[in-house]
């Protein structure tokens, strides 16, 4: 499979969309986990959440996210953006506590969702996303990249249902380092641009 990843901007509606539908857990937070506090998620309903992703890709400057192709079908979706533009990342006192950063650092970005529907793991497209992400923030200026993916060790090498993260594995492979356990096996790592 030739993978290719652009700019949800490019990518346009119908193929984010195609993604978020593929699977159940994307279909239900439509990649807002990671945006929105708790109090404003708590608000929120399943449209709500399409509805704001539909206006976030369609108008946020840098681009909310990338979509991976194989052909003209759209089969990933990597959540990359300005880290102060991920809120409900911004609020956790964990994150807050070992993050190397300061939380107004307009020059970190957060890598907070890579997802690849079922059917299309374990084919390169989570790797040809984190790629292209990573080259995606150096473009625009990020200077430092946060992740939060899971701990497969911590797990018995199992993934939690509605796994959206990436493995600390994968991002191993990136260059990136671990900087502190989290909650649910996740794990804040970083690695400079």
């Amino acid at each position: 499979m030739a993978v290719r990843v652009v700019a949800a901007t490019e990518a346009g509606w119908d193929a984010v969309d195609a993604v978020m539908q593929a699977d159940a857990s994307s279909r239900n937070c439509q990649c807002q986990f990671h945006i929105l506090e708790n109090a404003d998620a708590r608000l929120t309903t399943r449209q709500s959440r399409r509805d704001l992703l539909h206006e976030q890709v369609r108008s946020l400057d840098p681009p909310r996210g990338l979509v991976a192709f194989d052909g003209d079908a759209a089969v990933g979706w990597c959540g990359v953006e300005p880290r102060v533009r991920v809120r409900h990342v911004l609020a956790s006192r964990l994150v807050r506590a070992h993050s190397l950063y300061a939380a107004d650092d307009p020059g970190v970005w957060a890598i907070y969702c890579i997802l690849v529907p079922p059917a299309r793991r374990r084919g390169g497209v989570g790797a040809a996303l984190l790629a292209a992400a990573l080259a995606h923030a150096v473009e625009r200026g990020a200077t430092a990249l946060e992740a939060y993916p899971i701990d497969t060790s911590r797990r018995g090498g199992q993934l939690p249902a509605g796994f959206s993260t990436g493995t600390v594995a994968m991002f191993d492979r990136h260059g990136f380092a671990a900087v502190a356990a989290l909650p649910s096996a996740r794990t804040l790592m970083h690695r400079l641009a």
